[in-house]
């Protein structure tokens, strides 16, 4: 059973004593709840379900009640919350532009020529296709679907009344994660404590579930529901733009052999690019973007066997030996591309929460600096 709080204005959706969670992304708030008996263990035995398709079944009741009524932030929400895009003018559009505009010219002037009524029926063709529609996918559900928007509280909950400190905002707290004691700060904007790995967007003005980063070529956060499909989009781009690169040196090799024949020299190759300099431009377009997104792709792949988001692993939050959600390289990527709605590998979810901490603890996780 789900129990929601309702006390000055605020909704708050929490987990029952008796240890269900019903919902997806109650779960990672299970670890929020303003209510929970503090220094009392809180065992939650029964996986949460599976995440599913967000932007297929949408967000459950609560948070759609928020994202369809009571939004704050500065993220345009629509289809009952399924859909959040930040700053779509310029910086999702420019990226579209810059990138979709060249790979347009790519398949209707320079592949026909390489492999002339080959497109389809050529592996070369198809794969190129494949991931060109790939890339399409992913960049949109990664630049629009919701991050993982977590609903504020209207004012804060009655039951941190108690636990002010000098400015008037609720302290923070600590929490016991696989035997690991991290903070937990409260989030002023949201009148929420953040539940574990998110962190308050000031971009999108929105506490993000299991923030990654907000992407500046995207226009929007990175977060718990479109992790996976900005991941696929950087394999998916530094494949397709390796295949791009192989296609444009196999054209001006085709360019020096029709000009001077298959005996053709380094000078020779020269004089073809002096000649044809838009695909000289292409070409180190192609270069330069290749680099870009297979140091990504090798970065968040490090990342993930690690079990680190991009603000932990930049903010260095925890000290070494003390990720309390790093369970080993294989583990850790089921957990982050099958289960992302669990919020540890394995094992059950233990809740323990208080105001001072449990012997040492690792600055860092939900906590920013003041």
């Amino acid at each position: 059973p789900q129990r929601v709080f309702k006390g000055n204005s605020s909704n708050f959706v929490r987990v029952s004593r008796r240890g269900r969670s019903p919902c997806k992304m109650s779960r990672y708030l299970s670890y929020s709840d303003p209510g929970i008996k503090l220094c009392e263990p809180l065992r939650l035995k029964e996986p949460p379900p599976r995440l599913g398709i967000p932007w297929l079944t949408g967000p459950e009741d609560s948070f759609k009640e928020y994202l369809s009524k009571r939004y704050k932030g500065n993220s345009s929400v629509w289809c009952g919350g399924r859909f959040a895009t930040g700053q779509v003018w310029p910086n999702a559009i420019s990226t579209f532009t810059l990138t979709f505009g060249p790979g347009a010219w790519y398949f209707h002037s320079l592949l026909p020529i390489v492999r002339p009524g080959l497109i389809l029926t050529s592996f070369l063709g198809i794969s190129q296709c494949v991931l060109a529609a790939v890339i399409l996918v992913t960049f949109f559900f990664a630049s629009a679907m919701n991050p993982g928007i977590i609903p504020r509280n209207e004012s804060i909950p009655q039951e941190l009344e108690q636990q002010m400190d000098l400015r008037g905002v609720p302290r923070h707290r600590f929490l016991k994660i696989s035997e690991i004691t991290i903070k937990q700060k409260f989030c002023a904007t949201c009148n929420i404590f953040r539940p574990p790995r998110s962190k308050h967007c000031s971009f999108c003005d929105n506490c993000i579930l299991r923030f990654d980063h907000h992407c500046t070529w995207l226009g929007n956060c990175v977060g718990l529901y479109n992790y996976r499909y900005f991941v696929v989009l950087i394999y998916s781009s530094t494949i397709f733009l390796m295949q791009c690169l192989y296609v444009t040196v196999c054209h001006f090799g085709q360019e020096a052999d029709d000009t001077f024949g298959p005996d053709y020299g380094f000078l020779d190759v020269l004089w073809v690019l002096s000649e044809d300099t838009s695909t000289v431009f292409f070409f180190l377009y192609c270069l330069f973007l290749m680099f870009a997104v297979l140091l990504l792709a090798v970065y968040h792949t490090v990342i993930s066997l690690q079990n680190l988001t991009t603000n932990e692993h930049v903010k260095n939050y925890y000290r070494e030996g003390q990720n309390p959600f790093d369970y080993g390289g294989l583990k850790n990527c089921q957990q982050i591309y099958c289960f992302p709605e669990r919020v540890l590998p394995e094992g059950d979810d233990k809740i323990e929460a208080g105001y001072l901490p449990f012997g040492s603890y690792s600055d860092g996780q939900s906590f920013d600096e003041l």
